[in-house]
C-alpha cells in the first residue's frame, strides 16, 4: 500500500514537469565534444527523473565557476534561478580520495557542484571494457546535481545516487541503463519545486563577495 501511494505521488509530481537550467563551466579544458556528450548524458539521466535541463556554457573568465562557498545553512538566500556545475582538474590526491566530485547544496554563490575531470578520465581509461570518459563525466555531473537538488550528501543503495559505483554500474553506464531509482525521482522532483518555486530569482550571477569564499579552484 505504501509503495503504491509513493508511486501515485511520484506520477502526480512528474505530470506537471519541471525545468532546470545548469550553467556548466569547463575549467578542465576538456574537449568540446566530451563536454557536449557528457551534458547530453547528464541531461538524459535527469530527464528520466522528470527534470528537463537547459545547459548554459559558463564564461572562462568568470569567478562564479571557480568559487566554492562552504556554507552549511541558508543564512543568505541564493537568488539565482540556475545551478552551477564546474568541471575541474588538478585536484590534490589527498582531497576526498576516490571521489569523482562533490556538491555544495547550500552554496549562496559560486559553484554548486565540482566534478574532477582528471579522476573521471583516469577511471575510464583504467577499464578494459566500460563506458568512455564522456559517459562517466555525464553520470558524475548527474550524481552531484542530484545531491544539490536533494540538499543532502546521502546516497541510495542503487542507481545514479549510489555512493560507490562498481562493475555492475559500469556495465549499466556502458549500456546507458543507469538511472535514478523511483524514490529518488520523487524526491528530486519535490526538491526542485521547493528550491525554485517560492523565492525571487535572477538569471545572471549576483555580485560575488570574495570575503566569504573558502577555496578557489584553479
Amino acid at each position: 500500500m505504501k509503495r503504491s501511494l509513493l508511486l501515485g505521488l511520484a506520477l502526480g509530481v512528474l505530470s506537471s514537469g519541471q525545468n532546470l537550467t545548469i550553467r556548466l563551466y569547463n575549467l578542465a579544458n576538456a574537449a568540446a565534444g566530451t563536454i557536449d556528450q557528457a551534458s547530453a548524458i547528464a541531461g538524459e539521466m535527469l530527464a528520466q527523473a522528470g527534470v528537463a535541463v537547459t545547459w548554459e556554457a559558463g564564461p572562462q573568465d568568470s569567478l562564479e565557476g571557480r568559487l566554492t562557498d562552504m556554507s552549511t545553512g541558508p543564512t543568505i538566500t541564493d537568488t539565482r534561478d540556475y545551478l552551477v556545475a564546474s568541471v575541474v582538474k588538478g585536484t590534490p590526491a589527498a582531497f576526498a580520495p576516490g571521489a569523482l566530485g562533490y556538491s555544495l547544496p547550500m552554496a549562496r554563490q559560486g559553484a554548486h557542484a565540482m566534478i574532477f575531470y582528471d579522476r573521471v578520465e583516469k577511471l575510464s581509461l583504467s577499464l578494459q571494457v566500460g563506458p568512455d570518459t564522456a559517459i562517466f563525466l555525464g553520470a558524475a555531473i548527474a550524481h552531484e546535481i542530484g545531491h544539490v537538488l536533494l540538499g543532502s550528501t546521502e546516497h541510495s543503495a542503487r542507481g545514479v545516487m549510489k555512493a560507490r559505483w562498481g562493475p555492475a554500474e559500469f556495465r549499466e553506464l556502458a549500456c546507458k541503463d543507469l538511472w535514478f531509482v523511483s524514490i529518488d525521482v520523487l524526491r528530486l522532483r519535490m526538491a526542485l519545486s521547493g528550491r525554485f518555486g517560492n523565492r525571487p530569482q535572477v538569471s545572471s550571477p549576483p555580485h560575488i563577495d570574495l570575503s566569504n569564499y573558502r577555496r578557489v579552484v584553479r
